[in-house]
């Protein structure tokens, strides 16, 4: 059963429970499942186990009538923020472990190939970073559009060539580039938008086979960081950074399709052709 962003209420807690949690409560589940034996596990690195498992992928996640998880992987939802916004905190997870490995300073200036929604919480979160400017690169046009009614600086690559667009804003190139796309393109040209010393973030899960040429990145001495999920403490910051700054950042607006649970069908039609723009959100009560 899929799902792996999942908001709900807690039905029952493990008989002589004392902690922070009730009953009722609202609450979002992070959905990794750790072994805690392998050398990942044990070096703390438990997003990354090597026997790793995630609800929704795994195990049945949060379209089933319950899910199961631990104590220690619930994150309260604060009384005064509406689901809708609740629901964003995982995703937004992923954007502040991004944040952690990528170290971006004050003055950076960052490229984002891909603007959906991973692409568009890094610039959000990039620019809350201090980030001199942030671009992200968007061929569909309508997601493109809303990217920059969030504030964000857009191109469409159709339109306008990237390398040309760093020459023209960089001296040298971007100071972090990330690849939220998938797309062999943006893959490819990371090395060639990053500045010396720079960094490329990957956020590519994609199994396919590229012909990357490394040798760029070892003349231009640039570092090369893939990123994929997020520890317990940086799902809980992802949070609260959602909790602090949603009505400021108008973040609610990054849900744009609300579905019941009987539509299932139609969201994943929309998601696999790109028909959505941000967010859909669906209502298992419905």
């Amino acid at each position: 059963v899929l799902s792996h962003e999942i908001l709900g209420t807690i039905e029952t807690l493990p008989e002589g429970y004392t902690g922070p949690f009730k009953v009722g409560q609202r609450v979002l589940m992070n959905p990794i499942i750790s072994c805690g034996e392998c050398a990942a596990c044990k070096a703390g690195l438990t997003h990354v186990c090597e026997n790793l498992k995630l609800l929704g992928i795994h195990v049945d996640g949060g379209f089933a009538e319950y899910t199961k998880v631990g104590v220690d992987k619930l994150v309260a939802v604060p009384e005064d923020m509406p689901d809708d916004v609740a629901i964003l905190s995982e995703p937004f997870a992923v954007g502040y472990h991004v944040m952690m490995t990528s170290k971006i300073q004050p003055g950076d200036t960052v490229f984002i190939s891909g603007g959906a929604a991973v692409g568009l919480y890094i610039a959000i979160f990039a620019r809350a970073w201090g980030a001199s400017r942030v671009i992200v690169s968007e061929i569909n046009e309508p997601r493109r559009q809303f990217v920059e009614s969030m504030g964000i600086e857009t191109i469409n690559p159709a339109e306008k060539d990237a390398m040309e667009l760093m020459r023209e804003v960089t001296d040298g190139g971007f100071d972090v580039v990330f690849d939220t796309s998938g797309a062999p393109g943006p893959t490819l040209m990371m090395p060639d938008l990053c500045r010396c010393g720079g960094k490329m973030m990957s956020l590519n899960l994609s199994g396919d086979e590229y012909k990357f040429i490394i040798g760029k990145v070892s003349f231009k001495e640039q570092t090369l960081i893939g990123n994929r999920l997020y520890t317990q403490e940086e799902f809980e910051l992802g949070t609260k950074f959602v909790a602090d700054n949603w009505r400021e950042l108008g973040l609610d607006r990054m849900v744009t399709d609300r579905l019941p649970l009987s539509d299932i069908e139609k969201a994943l039609h929309m998601m696999l052709n790109g028909e959505n723009i941000c967010k859909i959100v669906i209502n298992c009560q419905q």
